[in-house]
C-alpha cells in the first residue's frame, strides 16, 4: 500500500461509522491475540507504547498516520 492509500484509508475510517466499527473489533482482537499469549494490556497501554514506537521513526510517515486510527 502507497502511502497515499495509508493516508486515504485513514481518512475513511474517520469518516465512515462502518469502517470505523471494523478497525475498531480488529483492535479488539490484536488486545485478545496479546491475552492469549499472557499479555495483560489494555488499547490504551497498547496504542501509547505503538504511538511512542512509531515517534522513534520520523521517516515512517505511513505508521504515523496509521496511529491516528480510531482503535489503535
Amino acid at each position: 500500500m502507497s502511502k497515499e492509500h495509508a493516508k486515504n484509508f485513514v481518512e475513511h475510517v474517520q469518516k465512515d461509522p462502518v469502517l470505523r466499527k471494523k478497525v475498531t473489533d480488529a483492535s479488539d482482537h490484536i488486545i485478545k491475540v496479546a491475552k492469549d499469549h499472557g499479555y495483560e494490556i489494555t488499547r490504551e497501554e497498547l496504542t501509547t507504547v505503538l504511538k511512542e514506537r512509531w515517534s522513534q521513526d520520523s521517516e515512517d510517515d505511513a505508521a504515523n498516520r496509521f496511529s491516528e486510527v480510531p482503535g489503535f
